[in-house]
């Protein structure tokens, strides 16, 4: 809309000034006794100056929230938000209960904390119904507080270093109530088959 109103205002700026016009008055060469007065006032065809448009204002638009979804809408989009960083937490506890190389449950703990933030985005920028959506910012809460301790799992210089930091995100994260808006939303419980 913008380059519109642009477009739309350069077009008004030229029919203004007459630029375009057939009907305005013929250019003429200056003659050579006003060549040195020519020179010393230049004009718009002289100097290679053209004015310049300036830019339209915009109207401001009002933005209005989303709806909200329905209860079943929401159920399938609650599914698809959480499927990753329950993909990327199952494969984290497979490495760690394999008793995978530091560098691996590293790895694996950059990509739980990187589905952990998609997930929190996700669950933030979503309409959920009433009945699930302060079950909803809890989780996205305990998204939040599991996060530091994810990437310091990921940082660390060793696995006890970085068991303790996965306990603590465990803590915070432990606090969801996945299994109740699982309950809310009418989905099957947790489990971790679904994810591995």
């Amino acid at each position: 809309m913008r380059q519109m109103l642009a477009v739309v205002g350069i077009a008004g700026l030229l029919a203004v000034a007459g630029c375009g016009s057939a009907a305005g008055p013929p250019v003429t060469a200056p003659s050579p006794a006003s060549s040195s007065r020519a020179s010393a006032t230049p004009t718009p065809e002289t100097s290679g100056y053209r004015p310049q448009a300036t830019p339209a204002r915009s109207v401001p638009v009002a933005r209005t929230a989303p709806a909200a979804l329905s209860v079943a809408a929401a159920g399938a989009k609650y599914l698809q938000i959480t499927r990753p960083y329950n993909v990327a937490l199952e494969r984290f506890e497979q490495a760690a209960n394999e008793n995978m190389s530091l560098t691996t449950l590293q790895n694996r703990a950059k990509a739980v904390a990187a589905a952990n933030l998609a997930e929190y985005g996700a669950l933030r920028s979503t309409a959920w119904p009433a009945r699930v959506s302060t079950q909803m910012r809890a989780l996205a809460k305990a998204d939040a507080a599991a996060r530091p301790h994810w990437l310091r799992a990921a940082a660390s210089d060793s696995k006890s270093e970085l068991a303790d930091h996965v306990k603590l995100a465990s803590a915070a994260g432990g606090k969801a109530p996945s299994a109740q808006i699982r309950q809310l939303l009418g989905l099957p419980k947790y489990d971790e088959k679904d994810y591995s």
